[in-house]
């Protein structure tokens, strides 16, 4: 006959202090900000900030703000930066390109969105945000979901879809970064070095570029020459100390799904830029997907190869 095991006193207040404790634990928040949206962890550290609009007092060039900075580490310190003094049109963790053609019902249109007007005009090209929430969260992790379109003197060009899964690993924060961009005419992503993903760093101090073979040793790429980028690889990581004494490390993984990418990272300019136009112009048919993926990190102190061959093994093996 089965007979039931009484439960100790110990062993039920054991486990619904345990069930307590889970309760409330806290989830990741995205809440209101002055200029956009900010994604706070469950210890109310700030993840990152999604800008929807130009902050006061920041000279950002070009039309468009929208981004995700700051972007700061486990322990609160920021990585990105947005309008250096050496590129104004630089903002933080961001999407765009500087050189496109699309063609429409009146004829072709060309469109610089980086903010650069080098190949391709800036003026009335505007990236809009349409929509920007909080998708899922939960103690560890948060998805936000954004919505851009990208317009030319008004006529909507370009539809984004921008997903960012936030999690962490106890040593650096992670975001599955996905983008995915429709047009309804034909578009071309035009040849040129750098643009597309991006994540701006800080440079108030001293910086080493390294891959998985230890430091870069490259010459620095050439804004102008897309044949000088660095060759392709599974990830590049850029490591600062700051004039402060604080060290603070970025990532970027490539996925394989990817088009074949060469990168374009200065040293001066401290850049991490998987560039997928570098080798050639990208045409993108009507009503056709492009999609884009790609893991950034951010961590207090340095990124050891090992870690990072890790964390890109474990992203590069995820199906498109």
């Amino acid at each position: 006959m089965f007979r039931m095991t009484p439960i100790s006193r110990r062993l039920f207040l054991g486990a619904a202090a345990a069930t307590a404790a889970r309760a409330k634990r806290k989830a990741y928040t995205f809440e209101p900000a002055d200029d956009g949206m900010t994604l706070k962890a469950p210890d109310g550290n700030i993840v990152f900030s999604y800008l929807t609009r130009k902050p006061a007092g920041v000279p950002l060039a070009g039309n468009n703000a929208c981004c995700f900075h700051p972007v700061n580490t486990l322990s609160g310190e920021r990585v990105t930066d947005i309008a250096p003094s050496d590129h104004r049109d630089h903002r933080g963790m961001f999407f765009a390109w500087q050189s496109m053609d699309f063609q429409r019902k009146n004829g072709l249109l060309r469109g610089d969105f980086w903010g650069w007007g080098h190949f391709a005009p800036t003026k009335g090209r505007v990236i809009v945000n349409r929509d920007l929430r909080l998708v899922k969260a939960d103690s560890h992790s948060a998805v936000v979901a954004v919505r851009n379109d990208w317009t030319i003197d008004g006529e909507k060009v370009m539809d984004e879809a921008t997903t960012a899964h936030a999690h962490e690993d106890g040593h650096s924060r992670i975001m599955d970064m996905q983008f995915r961009v429709t047009s309804d005419g034909d578009m071309t992503i035009n040849q040129v070095a750098f643009t597309g993903f991006m994540v701006r760093c800080r440079k108030d101090g001293q910086g080493l570029f390294c891959d998985k073979n230890g430091k870069v040793t490259y010459p620095d790429s050439d804004p102008l020459k897309p044949e000088s980028d660095w060759p392709p690889a599974d990830w590049y990581s850029y490591t600062i100390t700051t004039e402060g004494g604080k060290t603070v490390s970025a990532a970027v993984v490539d996925h394989p799904s990817n088009p074949r990418s060469p990168w374009h990272s200065p040293r001066k300019l401290c850049m991490l830029d998987p560039c997928i136009s570098a080798t050639g112009p990208v045409h993108v048919p009507a009503n056709k997907p492009l999609t884009l993926r790609y893991r950034a990190i951010f961590a207090d102190g340095e990124l050891s190869a090992d870690y990072l061959n890790k964390l890109s093994s474990e992203f590069r093996s995820k199906q498109a």
